[in-house]
């Protein structure tokens, strides 16, 4: 049995692979902080080991006996730059210190990236992860930043998954939650403008670390994780209002009201010293007008096929009504 260690399995994202990994009977062991807010895997069967990622000597022993680690932990969204790449990308680059120097004989290790490491698409064009990058925030050049690491330190030494997954929804998530919530409220946003995007059901990533971690063929391959539909955020409201029987009506959205909504997140920030959900670079990311990848490697190379939006919103607007979100 293959003994993994998941750094982040407290997040949305982390705490799903770390389920599914038990459910493919591996050995699972999450890194947590003494602060961790462990609700979403305190009743899982696996291990904990207390400690932090910026600690070089604890790393050294933390690293030591597992076959597999897939990096997890980072922050979404910062005050500062300073904080995006202290997080995502010193911690990662000493993680990988600790590697080479005390488990040369690590089977894989899998980065969970995100397609804000590339930056958005020209209009009628999929990226593919050959383009020339251009991530537009301060996170995105955060996880680009700590995807050169990898392959700087690991190549040749380590095999190693990069995954850049596209906006990701599902059980847990309090992002894209706000189009359930609008849903649930009989409404739908419309931008003015035409904007196109992908989505990710947070299972269909947790899916794809499982058949990476048995592929060879993964190794030292980067990989978009995305349904290959594109939508608008229009086309979303519709999808997610079909699925769960709830009539909306449409509610545009003006460009301003974005650029509004950043300056006053911009402010509240600042005033309270803790990052929001929507901040001002988020807001940019969001008025980018193509967020759309290509998706056949990942579909050739691991057979992995994803989750229609049809079905995953279902099952997600149902765990956030009987989670009492709304």
């Amino acid at each position: 049995m293959l003994k993994v260690l998941v750094t982040g399995a407290t997040g949305f994202v982390g705490s799903h692979i770390a389920e599914t990994l038990l459910e493919e009977k591996y050995k699972v062991v999450c890194l947590v902080r003494q602060t961790s807010n462990l609700k979403w895997i305190k009743d899982l069967p696996l291990e904990y080991l207390c400690g932090s990622l910026d600690d070089e000597k604890f790393l050294s022993t933390l690293v030591k006996g597992f076959d597999i680690i897939v990096h997890c932990a980072g922050v979404v969204r910062a005050t500062s730059k300073k904080e995006y790449f202290n997080v995502n990308v010193e911690n990662t680059k000493k993680l990988c210190g600790a590697i080479l120097e005390n488990n040369l004989t690590l089977k894989k290790f899998i980065l969970i990236s995100s397609q804000a490491a590339q930056g958005p698409s020209n209009l009628n064009s999929l990226r593919t992860v050959t383009d020339k990058e251009n991530p537009v925030s301060d996170y995105g050049r955060s996880k680009l930043a700590a995807e050169i690491e990898i392959k700087c330190m690991l190549s040749d030494k380590v095999p190693y998954t990069i995954f850049r997954p596209a906006a990701v929804y599902g059980p847990r998530d309090k992002d894209i939650f706000i189009f359930f919530n609008l849903v649930n409220k009989h409404l739908r946003p419309v931008t003015v403008k035409k904007r196109l995007l992908q989505l990710v059901y947070v299972k269909d990533i947790a899916s794809a670390v499982a058949k990476a971690i048995e592929s060879r063929q993964a190794n030292n391959n980067t990989y978009y994780l995305a349904n290959s539909t594109q939508y608008t955020w229009s086309d979303i409201g519709v999808v997610i209002s079909n699925s769960v029987g709830v009539k909306t009506i449409p509610i545009i959205v003006p460009d301003f009201v974005f650029s509004l909504v950043g300056f006053v997140s911009k402010f509240l920030s600042y005033l309270t010293k803790k990052p929001l959900v929507l901040n001002e670079q988020k807001i940019d990311e969001m008025l980018c007008d193509n967020w759309s990848c290509d998706t056949k490697p990942i579909e050739n190379d691991l057979e992995m096929s994803f989750t229609s939006l049809e079905v995953a919103s279902k099952i997600t607007y149902n765990w956030y009504l009987e989670k009492g979100f709304f």
